[in-house]
């Protein structure tokens, strides 16, 4: 009996990108997908993929992929190739669908290729292991990028780097542009108001990595939006700590002045930096408004909002976050405790 298989081949970045590996489980197919719904191909993928495999392809888009039921019933009785660019499984959707398979009985092959996560590090001059979360900047979010910069403030508070992904969609031909993106975290930043990024902020531009075409740039977010970056797909990456070897590296890479190379990490802000210096000073107004018109019997309300209120500053000042929130909180309390009792009007 011809047992099947679903075998997940990675293209890597470019036209060159595929290993012989790859080549090799192509050339023994007899069905291969080739998808690139995400990412835009260079014009001679396809052909150069073709000559070294002797096979043809049949391309295919999101729905088909993710539907998967055409590609699972044919890899029960053939060998079936879903080529994808970058590595395969860095996709959700392709991790599904292996998974899919193996309830099905189905066995399964991955042949792993160059992917943009560790491209961008090894081409920025950066330690790969400083980066965190990544974060995929979309269409429908570049003008609202709350998540983004929520993820970026909390990697920068640990010093990591963040790599952050512009979409593209192959079939519309639209994308995020870098200067879509740097807009659209400076527009964050208005909102928030945390001190994450600004227009001095240092970050590295790279697009269409591992092509011959491929740009790279580094500077200030404000440089960076004037740049012309040219087609997709692009990334951008925002530094953190940085270690003494990746400035000599990001100077040396992009003919950058080391003074120029800033760490993005020394001045952002915790949120409750942020948050509780403005809930403190709305308590005091709030407290110096009531003060002479309350009782002597009040006299220990008062005392306890006011120990609170210096409890919630010299925990923040020691780095105590959540007692500092708490504190606050009870002082907070204390005062509505008077309002809700009737005893006086509080204009917060």
């Amino acid at each position: 009996m011809h047992m099947g298989r679903l075998s997940f081949v990675g293209l890597g970045l470019g036209a060159k990108g595929i290993t012989l590996e790859g080549v090799e489980e192509m050339i023994g197919a007899d069905v291969i997908y080739l998808e690139y719904y995400t990412t835009p191909h260079e014009p001679q993928l396809l052909k150069q993929v073709q000559v070294a495999t002797g096979k043809s392809f049949t391309i295919v888009d999101r729905q088909f992929v993710e539907d998967g039921n055409r590609i699972l019933s044919e890899a029960e009785g053939k060998k079936v190739v879903l080529a994808v660019l970058g590595d395969p499984m860095i996709a959700t959707t392709h991790n599904e669908l292996r998974v899919r398979a193996i309830k099905r009985g189905t066995e399964t092959r991955l042949i792993h290729s160059t992917t943009i996560a560790s491209a961008a590090a090894s081409a920025s001059g950066l330690h790969s292991y400083k980066f965190s979360r990544t974060v995929t900047v979309t269409r429908e979010a570049v003008g609202k990028l709350t998540q983004a910069y929520q993820i970026l403030h909390e990697n920068l508070l640990e010093g990591a780097h963040t790599l952050l992904l512009l979409e593209y969609d192959v079939q519309s031909g639209q994308g995020v542009s870098p200067a879509d993106a740097i807009a659209g975290l400076l527009l964050a930043e208005a909102n928030f108001k945390r001190g994450v990024v600004g227009e001095g902020t240092f970050a590295i531009m790279l697009s269409r990595l591992g092509r011959e075409d491929a740009a790279l740039a580094a500077g200030s977010l404000a440089e960076l939006s004037k740049v012309e970056a040219g087609s997709p797909p692009h990334c951008l990456i925002i530094t953190g700590k940085l270690h003494f070897t990746e400035v000599e590296a990001i100077s040396a890479i992009f003919s950058v002045e080391e003074s120029r190379i800033q760490s993005n990490s020394d001045e952002v802000m915790r949120t409750a930096q942020t948050l509780v210096p403005r809930y403190v000073a709305k308590t005091r107004r709030a407290l110096d408004s009531i003060r002479t018109k309350l009782g002597p019997q009040y006299e220990h309300v008062v005392e306890n909002a006011e120990l609170y209120m210096k409890d919630a500053e010299s925990f923040l000042a020691n780095g105590e976050d959540e007692m500092a929130m708490l504190s606050i909180g009870y002082a907070e309390g204390l005062l509505d405790s008077l309002s809700f009792a009737g005893v006086v009007k509080i204009d917060w």
